[in-house]
């Protein structure tokens, strides 16, 4: 058993499960409520995340094109078809439309299933070598660490605005 890859496995359902209790009973509104008018709403944060992953496990590390792009969940939006979430300005954060929320979690479903199988199939020998992430060559166990700390960082902002929105247990 490859105690590694369990990790990571654990941690990226244990993320999920949490990612979805957070998610459960919001409405819309609540959905797309800001602490502030300079903060990110949850339907942000969620499309960065799949964003995230989707580029990550896909773009760099299996060097293929996002599913955001070869399954046309850009296409409502054709204004992000190119964008990750990353260094969104306050005009931008403005202008972010509105998506439903099932619709954005199909597509981190897939997403989700894929980043799965390729855990499960990944060597030790494809973490040591070298993948192009933006304009740095970095190794595989970074990227797989990013993931997880990108991850975890805005599943932790998800909670806290729910939380802001709801109070605890609720």
């Amino acid at each position: 058993m490859n105690y590694f890859r369990q990790s990571i496995l654990s941690g990226l359902n244990e993320y999920y499960v949490i990612l979805k209790r957070s998610l459960d009973s919001l409405s819309e509104e609540e959905i797309l409520w800001k602490p502030n008018p300079h903060s990110n709403n949850i339907i942000f944060l969620i499309w960065h995340m799949a964003l995230v992953e989707d580029n990550l496990i896909n773009k760099v590390l299996l060097g293929k094109e996002r599913v955001w792009i070869t399954e046309n969940y850009y296409k409502d939006f054709p204004e992000l078809r190119d964008e990750t979430g990353f260094a969104f300005n306050q005009e931008k954060l403005d202008k972010f439309p509105v998506m439903d929320i099932e619709w954005l979690m199909n597509y981190y479903n897939i997403l989700r299933e894929g980043t799965i199988k390729f855990i499960t199939n990944i060597e030790d020998e494809d973490l040591s070598l070298d993948y192009t992430f933006g304009i740095r060559q970095v190794k595989g166990y970074f990227v797989i660490g990013r993931l997880m700390t990108e991850l975890s960082q805005h599943l932790g902002q998800v909670s806290y605005i729910r939380g802001m929105i709801r109070g605890l247990d609720k």
